[in-house]
């Protein structure tokens, strides 16, 4: 009754659909928990003015910083949907911590300032936040930023 004729889900094409229905889920409820993709890197605005430090959010993770000795480096990541942890530093130790604070809404900053030549990378993870008794989608996000320090 059951047989590999009558279940079309064990077959090539059957499970393929499978696949991609659970893939197409899986990213509605991820756009659904975090909402669509950064357009574009912002600035955040409690950085100092041109030239004095080079600020980079969420949007920056996987890009590369231009930084010259002596010059800050501002690490701001929003709360709103993860509680981060980090930044810390993977590589040779380029990079002195001036300061961190994490704010009432979760949002981590931090400041750092290059001390010597070379290059590192800042890392910092997110977890969700999730509210007690609610559904929570089990994941850990890896923000990494590459540092060239002149």
């Amino acid at each position: 009754m059951f047989g590999a004729a009558t279940t079309p889900w064990r077959s090539g094409a059957g499970g393929a659909r499978v696949a991609a229905a659970l893939a197409a889920a899986f990213l509605l409820v991820a756009l659904w928990f975090f909402g669509p993709p950064p357009a574009a890197a912002s600035a955040p605005s409690s950085c100092p003015g041109r030239g004095q430090a080079v600020c980079v959010d969420r949007a920056d993770g996987g890009r590369t910083v231009h930084l010259r000795v002596g010059q800050r480096v501002q690490v701001v990541l929003s709360g709103a949907t993860l509680q981060w942890s980090g930044p810390r530093l993977v590589g040779p130790h380029l990079l002195r911590l001036r300061g961190r604070a994490t704010d009432g809404a979760g949002t981590l900053r931090a400041s750092y300032v290059a001390v010597g030549a070379g290059r590192t990378t800042l890392e910092a993870s997110g977890a969700p936040k999730c509210s007690p008794g609610k559904a929570c989608p089990q994941f850990i996000l890896l923000w990494q930023v590459r540092v060239v320090v002149r």
